[in-house]
């Protein structure tokens, strides 16, 4: 993903992907209900059987998630998006929720420990991820801070906050699935901020802002607040 400083709406890239959370998510739903033998020969299997409120759980934890990106998508992001990258994080999204989806819908284990912890984290770090977004919103929003760099809010304790808020999120998500090999899917999220996302945005960043970005990135820690 490039870091330009092009505006538009995007609004048909930005359908594209939302429709990837959207479609991750009914699918599993519906393989969950009674409307699922219409499927069976398609996807080879019918009815998702397990544990109702996990499957709740998981459901209502896409829903959240769903809500926020949309609010991210259209309200807090003016950047530009191409169609490749609307359709490429489409099809993550959708693999990823259906995947979650089905496996965290599958166990018939009552609610237990795991389940506990993934709720929180999942919770923990939608809140922290869209808080610092709004955060960050309501302030370039100000006639007199056009053109600065935003350091306050949740962002003064980390400069990429935000996508630390979604790693927090999608650990609690694969946790919930109670398939540990899933956490696999947070990690390569959070190598893909660390090697490839924040080096990006920070060349990006560092480019607009020059000595504010410098002296910024001086007293904040880059990822994880207080750590790193």
């Amino acid at each position: 993903m490039a870091f330009h400083d092009e505006h538009s709406p995007s609004i048909p890239a930005k359908i594209v992907l939302s429709a990837g959370v959207l479609a991750g998510t009914l699918l599993p739903a519906v393989l969950m209900s009674g409307y699922a033998d219409g499927l069976n020969d398609l996807l080879n299997y019918g009815r998702v059987q397990g544990n109702s409120w996990r499957q709740i759980i998981i459901l209502s934890c896409f829903l959240v998630y769903f809500i926020r990106l949309i609010i991210g998508l259209f309200v807090f992001l003016n950047r530009k998006i191409s169609w490749f990258e609307g359709g490429l994080v489409s099809f993550l999204f959708f693999m990823t929720f259906y995947l979650f989806g089905v496996s965290a819908g599958s166990h018939p284990e009552p609610i237990g420990l795991l389940d506990i912890v993934g709720i929180i984290l999942f919770l923990a770090g939608s809140s922290i991820n869209t808080l610092a977004e709004y955060q960050r919103f309501a302030w370039k929003r100000k006639t007199e801070n056009q053109g600065r760099l935003y350091t306050k809010g949740l962002f003064k304790y980390s400069m990429h906050i935000n996508y630390f808020g979604d790693s927090v999120c999608y650990v609690g998500l694969a946790l919930i699935t109670l398939e540990l090999g899933y956490l696999m899917v947070p990690i390569v999220i959070i190598l893909n901020f660390i090697v490839l996302q924040i080096p990006l945005l920070d060349d990006h960043l560092s480019r607009k802002y020059e000595t504010e970005f410098r002296e910024y990135a001086k007293r904040t820690k880059k990822f994880v607040p207080f750590i790193y």
